[in-house]
């Protein structure tokens, strides 16, 4: 007779329920399966202590592997992690935070003002959360260029962030050729089409030939693109001298994800 595996009861405490939560993308705009609520609904759970060393270990960080194995676990509904727009994981760093660690985020901040001191402070993640800014699905990113030609954008993606860092890293100096291919990487990346143009070769010996007008004109419409997810700054009282303090939030994975 074969011997039946029983559940573990140690498990079942740690089974957390997990929280439901919206992308501020609401899943617009994603056209190849990365999330599996249309809506863009995904459940949270919390990261185990094991799963939490791949978002801080440097190589995994490095090639994207951290968000892959992260998703697998906690995030069920996130099907295609490196696909996901930077606002979306940017999102996914403050759900998991609040998920796994609770609401409080503390930081030491020292001001700039005469005779400051380093103080801890906390930060309200899950009141960032619920101001969070939801991408309008009705909003179109195009730009009529001045020559007459249509651009179609969309807001940058986690692989393209990944592979830019990838390109610069253990550089200690960009040239000049360097900080062209960034132009163009940038560029290309972010364009879905040109006169409904897609193919990607075309549009890149497209992208070498703009003039610096007809580029700025895009890099205008490319910065307002993000203008949408969770803030990554928040306001604080300095303690020394009273006035408000705007503070970068450390999004770091190896920063944010402590006690």
């Amino acid at each position: 007779m074969e011997n039946t595996p029983t559940a573990n009861p140690l498990m079942q405490k740690l089974k957390l329920p997990g929280r439901v939560f919206q992308l501020p993308s609401r899943g617009a705009l994603y056209n190849n399966g990365e999330v599996a609520s249309a809506e863009g609904e995904v459940h949270v759970h919390a990261m185990s202590a094991l799963t939490e060393i791949n978002l801080k270990n440097p190589d995994q960080l490095f090639n994207g592997k951290a968000l892959e194995e992260v998703c697998r676990e906690c995030v069920p509904e996130i099907k295609k992690p490196s696909g996901l727009f930077g606002r979306d994981v940017d999102a996914l760093m403050f759900f998991l935070r609040v998920v796994t660690y609770g609401p409080q985020f503390e930081i030491n901040v020292k001001h700039t003002c005469e005779g400051a001191k380093n103080h801890s402070y906390t930060v309200d993640i899950e009141r960032m959360i619920q101001e969070m800014k939801f991408l309008d699905p009705t909003t179109k990113f195009e730009v009529n260029l001045q020559n007459g030609q249509k651009v179609v954008l969309h807001p940058v993606k986690f692989d393209h962030m990944i592979k830019l860092f990838q390109m610069n890293a253990n550089k200690q100096e960009l040239s000049a050729d360097d900080v062209k291919a960034n132009i163009i990487f940038n560029l290309t990346s972010l364009i879905e089409s040109v006169d409904g143009i897609t193919d990607r070769a075309q549009i890149e010996d497209w992208a070498k030939a703009l003039t610096t007008p007809m580029q700025n004109r895009i890099t205008e419409m490319i910065e307002k693109m993000n203008d949408w997810g969770p803030a990554t700054t928040t306001k604080l009282k300095c303690r020394d001298c009273g006035e408000e303090v705007e503070v970068e939030l450390p999004l770091n994975p190896i920063s944010f994800f402590t006690e």
